[in-house]
């Protein structure tokens, strides 16, 4: 490919630019934080965001997002609640647009893919699947899913996206592989409380295939497919951020099994806090993710999680 555009440069969104520097020309990060535009562009490293990963001389960081134009593809690496305003960079409807935002827009109550093709003309496609920033970026092995309408678009963008270690393989089912993309960092904040408690590897393996199953349905109601839970980009990313505390979202539910609380939280909040909140909004009853909700925001204890979601 000529040109890649992404926007968003933190650690995703760096780690991506990274692995398509190897299959593009040229990568243009379009990235506010001039910090870490000057970092990159001076010394080939994300300090801020991704410290210690040397990255390719094709990448070049931007504030301009006119710099977008002439793009291949442009991929959306940032937070759910920043996706409409980004949107707002895309000026060429002929451009597929790729998501890569985790979470649902809550403003909405809706997908984010349904609001991102409400802003945009362009076709949509969702990445998702197990890949931490940390190992994409230094080339280690991976797969994902592209998802998209337009199997055939779909089908050519993840041919030429892939590299030898970067793997990306094209399904139809871009509701599904959201659905779980959202849901996964909820349930690893779950299994995160499991993990502080000690409850052992057999509990939280119960955990995550009930999870998974009520996920299935949570797609389905939204008229995703069940099959997709078998794939890479579902089933292996629910794997990934739940039996991992590099996933932060893991991390805050021990956080939160060793007494603390989501007002008591330092570090940079996790995904599924803001994907939780959707989980009131479902048309289908949940348990595991209903009482993840509550004993996130404190509406239920620790205590009372455990045993609710093991009765």
């Amino acid at each position: 490919m000529k040109k890649i555009g992404i926007v968003g440069g933190g650690c995703y969104g760096t780690a991506l630019a990274e692995c398509f520097s190897r299959v593009s020309e040229k990568v243009v990060v379009v990235e506010k934080n001039s910090q870490i535009v000057d970092s990159v562009n001076r010394n080939h490293e994300n300090s801020v965001s991704l410290p210690k990963v040397v990255l390719a001389e094709n990448i070049v960081y931007t504030d301009d997002e006119s710099c977008l134009r002439d793009s291949e593809v442009i991929f959306l690496a940032v937070p759910a609640n920043f996706v409409k305003q980004t949107c707002e960079y895309v000026k060429d409807p002929a451009i597929p647009v790729v998501l890569c935002s985790k979470g649902f827009d809550l403003e909405n109550k809706r997908l984010l893919s349904d609001s991102v093709e409400g802003y945009l003309s362009n076709e949509i496609f969702l990445l998702s699947g197990p890949s931490f920033a940390a190992e994409i970026s230094v080339n280690l092995p991976a797969k994902v899913n592209l998802a998209g309408k337009n199997f055939e678009k779909c089908s050519e963008l993840s041919k030429k996206l892939s590299s030898k270690n970067f793997k990306i393989e094209p399904i139809e089912d871009i509701i599904g592989l959201q659905v779980a993309g959202a849901l996964k960092n909820v349930l690893a904040i779950g299994c995160g409380i499991l993990h502080g408690k000690n409850l052992g590897q057999s509990a939280a393996a119960r955990f995550m295939v009930e999870g998974i199953q009520e996920m299935t349905k949570i797609a389905e109601s939204f008229r995703g497919c069940a099959e997709t839970f078998t794939k890479v980009g579902a089933l292996g990313d629910v794997i990934l951020t739940c039996s991992s505390l590099q996933s932060r979202n893991m991390s805050f539910g021990k956080f939160l099994a060793d007494g603390g609380s989501l007002q008591a939280w330092n570090g940079p909040l996790a995904e599924g806090v803001f994907s939780a909140k959707f989980v009131p909004n479902l048309s289908c009853s949940t348990k595991i993710f209903m009482k993840t909700y509550q004993v996130i925001y404190g509406l239920i204890s620790v205590e009372e999680f455990i045993e609710s979601v093991f009765e």
